[in-house]
This record gives structure tokens, C-alpha cells and sequence, in this order.
């Protein structure tokens, strides 16, 4: 009897104990209302070398924590989270695979949640004095696209090797693929070439297409891009910059593929607490695929709720792609926007972009918190404008054959554009087709038309893109040449045109 007693206690002690654990787990959505338990951890450590380290901040998506001195961290069971990943700090990188740094871990394929580590590598040399390389728009359909791209990635390569771009990342502002999800990892593949790593931004043709239309697919339709790149915002540190990446295309799908651009709440509160880690001296480098300001439009979704979170940090720069056109906006408080040309230029259909940029990408040198950069033309590394001489055949709807036209891909509102009739003894301003009277550019109509006429076969909704970065000068008669001086905020670029 009293050993019968001595079992029926027992298996009372493990029903309870079962019951219990129904009832912590039904009771994680009411706890907090967002999914977090504070009653069951996600724990780990991260380590350099075997070596714990301190202060490193590491999140859910939606809670952080930071590392103690032994290098550990612990999180809250969140039922929403199925990625946990770290705020690289300066002076470390993180593995690389295949071109993706590896700074998360999916929590899903996880066996013992109290052992999801991090390993850092120690780098090798100061970060305060670095590069990164702005990659707007591949959008590859297929491997001929990709073959398309090679050329670009290896001069590239080149470059980091002559100039000693070095330590160096890239940033690829989205629309990694156009609509096809099986070339994510022949991409990777591709750019996992250079040896260096490449940090992405979702665009929205890296979102699985639906069938149905729903807000809802937002949330769903960027597992494809989850499993290839990880998080679709995240943050990692260089030097004095914080880099951040967001997801600012707001997906419902369907038979239009329909989007907007704006950020979720979640996303914006995320922003908030990570930016919590960071003092406002230090500069800011935010990426996302659509414009978040521009001279063109007004304002983009609720943009201006990010840039409030942004203000009074020593130097914020934004990179945004989407358009397929280049362009800087200098919003004169404090942040510069720059919507990179597309790598792919007019979808793959011509050598320049939608508004006559030549193909290329932008490179960006930091030395602590200054941050400077250049637009580099792949084929012509020197060059920053492309010039129309008078005379020469143009579409009907380019600016008149009797002007002098200049596009200068990269310009903003710093830059001083003149030209001389004298051989350089004097200068004249350079008038510009300005935000309200834009046009376009004669090569981006030559090899784009104008949408729906049909000048790209089979594909009618593409179409040139006017732009408020050409200027214009009609020489004076008997004048035989004319110098081109193009003035950034940090170099002068000269040109001599021969009439």
C-alpha cells in the first residue's frame, strides 16, 4: 500500500508539472502582448577566439539584450521570432558564406535554445578608416543577366585591388532578383567572388509573388529572401558608423505584384531601441530599397517617421535604389539620400540607366565619422558626366540638337558646373534642366523609348526617366572647343569638347 501511495504521488508531481507547462506556454501571447515569456530564454554567447565579448547588443526582431562580460546574452521566448541575430561591434566581422554574412541563426533549426552562439573574428586592423561599396538594383532574371553583371563585379575586384579599398563591405540596396527566387544562390554564388561581405536590403522584387492580394503577405512573402540573406533589418557597426538595413516595401502581392513603400510600426520601434546602443556621435548609414526623399516628390509613405529617429547623429547618409536612376538629395538638415543607379541600368536592356547614368556603382571612404564618396562608371573609371555635342542625332522628345548637353550622373545640390570658350581662362555657369522642368537623357531614350511604345520588344513598360541632373550651353558661333569643369564637394573633374 505505501508503496502503491509513493507512486500515485508521483505521477500526480508530473501531471502537475505537465499542466504547468501547457499553461506557461498558452499564456506567452497575454503575458506581454507580444509574444514574449519571460519565464523561458533564449541564451548564448559571443565569443572571439574562445574568448568572451562584452557589450555586443543581440536581438529578436523585437527584444534586446547585451552581452556581459563573459560574453553571454539572454532573450525572452518570443513566439514571433524565428531569427536571432547580433549587432556586429567595430573592430570584428562575422563569418562569411557565400558572400552573406553570417550574423544570424535561424532558431527554428536550433536543438538546445540555451546554446545559440555567435562567433566573431577579431579584425585584423583598425576600422576607423574604411570603405563600403553602394550596389544599386542587379534585379537578374536569369544567368545570362547574372554574365551580364560579371563584367561589373570584376572591375570591381580590380578596384579594391589597385586602390587598397581596404577593409571594404558591400551594400546591395535590393531587387536582388527580378521575380525568381531560384537565382538567389547562383547570385551569391557571383558575388561571392570579390571576398568581401556583401550586406543586402530586400527590394520588392525579392518578394515571392502571390495570387491573392492581402497586406498580409508582407509578412509571409519574404521567406525566400529570409533563408538566403537573413534578417530583413539589422544593424552592425564600423568604426564610428552604425550601418543599418531595413525592409521599407510594404508587400500585399497578387495578380499586380501591388506594394507601397512605408516602414511597419514594428520596424520603426525596432530602430528606436537599436539606435538606444548607439551615441549621437556617432554617423549613421541607413539602406533600404525605395526613396525616402527626393527633389521629384513630396514625401514617400512615412518616411519622416524614420528620418525623426535619425536626427542629431554626427553624419547620416541613406541608400535607396528602386527608380533605376542616380541621384543625391541633400535635405539640409543633417541626411544626404542616395538612390544608387541600377547595376542592371534599364533592366539589362541598354548600357546606361533609366536617366542616362552609365552603368556602375558608388564607393564610399570613411575616416572615423566623414564620410566621402564617388560614382564609378565601370567602363570608364574617370568619368562623371556624359556629354551630347550639338549637332548630333537625337530622339524628338531629347532636349534641342542645337545644345551642348552634360549629365551628370552624381550631382547634388553642392556641386559647380562650368563651362569655357576660351581654352580655361574663364568660366561660365552651366545652367541645369531643373526639378521642374526635368527632361531626358538622349541615350536613355535611344535604347528605352518612351513606355508603351514599345522601343524595348516585348517589354512596353519600360521607358526612359527624365532628370533634373543635365545641363545645357549653346557654344557661340566660330567657337571651336569647349572645357567641361565639374566641381563635387570633393574633386574636380575636367573635360575638353571638341565641336
Amino acid at each position: 500500500m505505501e508503496t502503491y501511495n509513493k507512486f500515485r504521488f508521483l505521477i500526480i508531481l508530473i501531471a502537475l508539472f505537465i499542466t504547468s507547462c501547457d499553461k506557461s506556454e498558452a499564456q506567452i501571447d497575454s503575458q506581454d502582448g507580444k509574444g514574449n515569456n519571460p519565464g523561458i530564454t533564449n541564451e548564448g554567447y559571443v565569443r572571439s577566439a574562445q574568448t568572451g565579448v562584452a557589450n555586443v547588443v543581440v536581438t529578436d526582431g523585437t527584444n534586446f539584450a547585451v552581452t556581459d562580460k563573459d560574453g553571454k546574452y539572454i532573450l525572452p521566448y518570443n513566439t514571433s521570432a524565428s531569427l536571432i541575430y547580433l549587432s556586429s561591434p567595430a573592430g570584428y566581422t562575422v563569418p562569411v558564406e557565400n558572400s552573406v554574412p553570417k550574423f544570424w541563426i535561424n532558431i527554428r533549426n536550433v536543438a538546445d535554445r540555451k546554446a545559440i552562439n555567435f562567433e566573431l573574428i577579431k579584425s585584423p586592423a583598425s576600422d576607423q578608416n574604411h570603405y563600403f561599396i553602394a550596389v544599386g538594383d542587379p534585379q537578374v532574371r536569369n544567368t545570362k543577366e547574372l554574365n551580364l553583371l560579371k563584367p561589373i563585379l570584376s572591375e570591381m575586384a580590380n578596384n579594391i585591388d589597385k586602390n587598397k579599398l581596404n577593409p571594404v563591405h558591400l551594400m546591395v540596396v535590393g531587387d536582388i532578383v527580378f521575380d525568381t527566387p531560384n537565382m538567389h544562390d547562383e547570385s551569391k554564388m557571383y558575388f561571392s567572388v570579390l571576398k568581401q561581405p556583401v550586406y543586402y536590403a530586400i527590394g520588392n522584387h525579392d518578394h515571392l509573388k502571390t495570387t491573392t492580394t492581402s497586406i498580409l503577405n508582407d509578412r509571409t512573402s519574404d521567406s525566400t529572401y529570409i533563408r538566403h540573406y537573413g534578417p530583413t533589418y539589422y544593424s552592425f557597426n564600423k568604426g564610428q558608423v552604425h550601418y543599418i538595413a531595413l525592409d521599407n516595401i510594404l508587400f500585399e502581392g497578387g495578380p499586380d505584384t501591388k506594394y507601397s513603400v512605408g516602414f511597419t510600426q514594428e520596424q520603426l520601434d525596432w530602430v528606436k531601441k537599436d539606435l538606444s546602443y548607439v551615441s549621437k556621435d556617432k554617423a549613421l548609414v541607413v539602406m533600404f530599397h525605395a526613396p525616402s526623399m527626393s527633389r521629384f516628390q513630396e514625401s514617400y509613405g512615412n518616411s519622416a517617421d524614420l528620418h525623426k529617429l535619425l536626427a542629431g547623429y554626427a553624419n547620416v547618409h541613406l541608400l535607396s535604389g528602386h527608380t533605376h536612376y542616380n541621384s543625391v538629395m541633400d535635405n539640409g538638415a543633417g541626411i544626404i539620400e542616395h538612390m544608387v543607379g541600377a547595376a542592371c541600368g534599364g533592366f539589362w536592356e541598354g548600357p546606361v540607366c533609366l536617366d542616362g547614368t552609365n552603368l556602375g556603382y558608388k564607393v564610399f571612404k570613411v575616416n572615423g565619422t566623414e564620410i566621402q564618396w564617388e560614382y564609378r562608371d565601370y567602363l570608364n573609371p574617370d568619368d562623371q558626366f556624359s556629354v551630347f555635342k550639338p549637332g548630333e542625332a537625337r530622339p524628338d522628345l531629347a532636349p534641342a540638337s542645337n545644345e551642348l548637353l552634360v549629365n551628370v550622373w552624381d550631382w547634388d545640390t553642392n556641386w559647380k558646373v562650368s563651362y569655357s570658350e576660351d581654352n580655361g581662362k574663364t568660366y561660365k555657369v552651366m545652367p541645369r534642366y531643373n526639378e521642374q522642368n526635368r527632361v531626358y537623357d538622349p541615350l536613355s531614350l535611344t535604347y528605352f523609348g518612351i513606355k508603351g511604345d514599345n522601343t524595348v520588344p516585348g517589354r512596353t513598360w519600360i521607358g526612359a526617366s527624365k532628370t533634373d541632373h543635365i545641363f545645357t550651353m549653346i557654344p557661340s558661333e566660330g567657337v571651336s572647343k569647349v572645357i567641361i569643369k565639374a566641381e563635387s564637394r570633393f574633386k574636380t573633374y575636367i573635360k575638353e569638347v571638341v565641336l
